[in-house]
């Protein structure tokens, strides 16, 4: 491009130099070569940008088709969890149900107590879109329905659903906190103990929280996403 403009600039120079052309004759060899140089520096950028776009373009599908990946495993990453929560809040349930009769019977039995443990810790993938945002590609996505969906999910149900993750197993481990205290006791009385089993039934609570969380934000949240980038990778 600059050996055009330079070549163009030489023939407007050299028409300025020719004593045999009248001064009209002049400022249209002029206006020509300026005209050809203009269109020729429009063009260029215009090559450039488009050449430019369609590669952020091909940027953001491969971002969208890693998403989609990270997506569908997120969907099973929280269908693993929310069957978790379901079997342990229902064993804990069976627990608390227990009375001491029960419990009285269940130990001159030989029997024990069953406490499940599964502790939640990170569910969703996140490693794609972090490293799309920081690169500051994130405003390459052209339909702001779609990015403004993955930054909710991204920034405020993904947090949201580690958090409450969190808080679930800070409590559980308030319950081993609880059965090392009654190390040297019974264990049916720690079963029995109104402290222990409140602290029980709020970890149920939690649990049920947790899974209303998932069923109810994050889940349908990552489905319609998956759909909505199927529709932008099939245009």
């Amino acid at each position: 491009m600059q050996e055009e403009i330079t070549k163009h600039s030489n023939k407007i120079y050299k028409a300025v130099k020719k004593s045999e052309h009248t001064l009209g004759e002049k400022v249209k060899e002029i206006i020509i070569e300026i005209c050809i140089i203009v269109f020729a520096v429009t063009l260029s950028i215009s090559l450039h940008s488009w050449s430019e776009h369609r590669h952020q373009q091909e940027e953001v599908r491969a971002f969208l088709a890693n998403l989609r990946n990270d997506l569908k495993n997120d969907v099973e990453s929280i269908d693993r969890e929310l069957g978790m929560y379901q079997k342990t809040n229902a064993d804990y349930e069976k627990i608390l149900a227990l009375t001491t009769s029960q419990l009285d019977s269940i130990y001159k039995s030989k029997g024990k107590v069953n406490f499940p443990i599964h502790s939640h810790g990170q569910t969703m993938t996140i490693g794609n879109y972090e490293s799309f945002k920081s690169s500051g590609k994130l405003g390459y996505i052209e339909d702001e329905k779609l990015k403004q969906k993955i930054l909710n999910y991204y920034q405020i149900f993904v947090p949201a659903a580690n958090e409450v993750d969190k808080m679930y197993t800070e409590f559980l481990f308030k319950c081993f906190d609880k059965e090392i205290e009654n190390a040297d006791k019974p264990e049916k009385e720690l079963y029995s103990d109104p402290k222990y089993k409140k602290t029980l039934a709020y970890l149920v609570k939690l649990g049920k929280n947790n899974i209303r969380v998932y069923k109810e934000n994050t889940k349908p949240l990552a489905v319609e996403l998956i759909k909505e980038i199927d529709k932008e990778l099939g245009k």
